[in-house]
């Protein structure tokens, strides 16, 4: 019988990179989007990420002589709101061996309350009744549902449910109840449910970066960029020793491939994991990315300037995030995956991920200048 999968989010930073560190394994992948979907240009994404990561190799001996045509052409994709028994079946996907649910309706909304809960809470539990995963589903959560918002509560999150989280709008809120919900669907029928809470995610450091993403660190980076080009400095408001979790993209795929291999091989899977280290601190990430500018572009303290006050004033969850004084318990994930597969950021990478990504904002700035001037 063949392994499937199934796949949410997997047009987005994690899904993208998930479904590359996947698909080796499994014989026929399932994409589901929130719209139509365009399943050529999904399959190009993951290409861009399998070519990166020089995965030709990783997945040759899955593929077979098909090689990464041939890990590509296992990919098919549906809308999420099409999915049924019959649209399984239509898809080749007879039986499925894993759910991994990435995709999430995020809004800071408060009027968005009741949407932003019925999508995040509504869907994973469809998707675990319809595709009924014979070895395990796997619901990536979010750093802000288990995270303590206030930075006097240093206190150690738990690789268990959470009860006492600062629900501070409708993402959190949604992300927490469904946490819950899933968690209670297995304790009671014993679905073979795993909750994945992600560190705030970062750009890969074992390979280059094949896209961008529109929210947490990448939004510092782009406020770096037009710093740097004003020969002026940021000014953070985050506590300096501080170290919220954090995770290389590329690592944290790795950690689920990981995961997925342990539920193939029947071995023990836990209910919950945290993927996201903490061992740089706000002043060691800002020290680096000085260090690696040659310039003092990036501080900590109290807003001074209007870009300051502009960035604290947009990006409020991202900063307080920051200051964020709590830690996450990794007994369970450092007994379950290798060393060399547990996400991990520190100051180099973290300024080869800041520098990388201003690279490629001053390149793309340069190629419109290029083409406004042809035009």
């Amino acid at each position: 019988m063949s392994r499937n999968l199934v796949v949410t989010g997997a047009g987005g930073l994690v899904g993208t990179e998930l479904t590359a560190a996947l698909l080796p394994a499994f014989d026929r992948v399932l994409l589901l989007t929130a719209g139509a979907p365009d399943t050529e240009r999904l399959r190009r994404r993951i290409g861009w990420v399998l070519d990166a990561a020089g995965a030709d190799g990783r997945g040759m001996d899955a593929a077979g002589a098909d090689g990464r045509a041939g890990l590509l052409d296992r990919v098919t994709a549906l809308p999420l709101d099409g999915l049924t028994p019959a649209a399984l079946r239509g898809a080749g996907l007879d039986a499925v061996a894993q759910v991994w649910n990435v995709g999430a309706s995020l809004s800071y909304d408060q009027d968005k309350l009741a949407e932003t809960v019925a999508a995040n809470t509504a869907v994973p539990l469809r998707l675990l009744e319809l595709c009924a995963p014979d070895e395990r589903f796997f619901h990536v959560s979010t750093v802000g549902v288990t995270g303590p918002g206030s930075p006097a509560r240093r206190e150690t999150v738990p690789e268990a449910p959470v009860w006492r989280p600062d629900a501070v709008n409708p993402y959190v809120l949604s992300k927490l109840l469904a946490e819950h919900m899933l968690d209670n669907l297995r304790a009671h029928t014993g679905a073979p449910v795993s909750m994945l809470r992600l560190g705030s995610v970062i750009g890969p450091d074992g390979h280059a970066a094949v896209q961008d993403n529109r929210a947490g660190y990448y939004t510092l980076v782009e406020m770096l960029a037009k710093v740097v080009a004003r020969r002026a400095v940021l000014t953070l408001d985050a506590e300096p020793g501080n170290a919220p979790p954090l995770a290389h993209v590329d690592q944290l795929a790795a950690s689920c491939a990981a995961l997925a291999d342990r539920a193939a091989r029947d071995a023990e899977v836990a209910a919950y994991y945290h993927l996201g280290d903490q061992t740089l601190t706000n002043a060691a990430a800002a020290d680096a990315v000085n260090a690696a500018l040659g310039a003092e572009v990036l501080r900590l303290g109290p807003p001074a300037t209007a870009l300051d006050r502009a960035y604290a004033s947009v990006n409020a969850d991202n900063v307080a995030f920051m200051s964020c004084g709590f830690r996450f318990d990794h007994a369970v994930l450092d007994a379950h995956v290798p060393a060399a597969a547990r996400p991990r950021v520190d100051a180099d990478s973290y300024a080869r991920f800041v520098t990388g990504q201003l690279a490629r904002l001053a390149a793309r700035r340069g190629a419109r200048r290029e083409a406004a001037v042809a035009a």
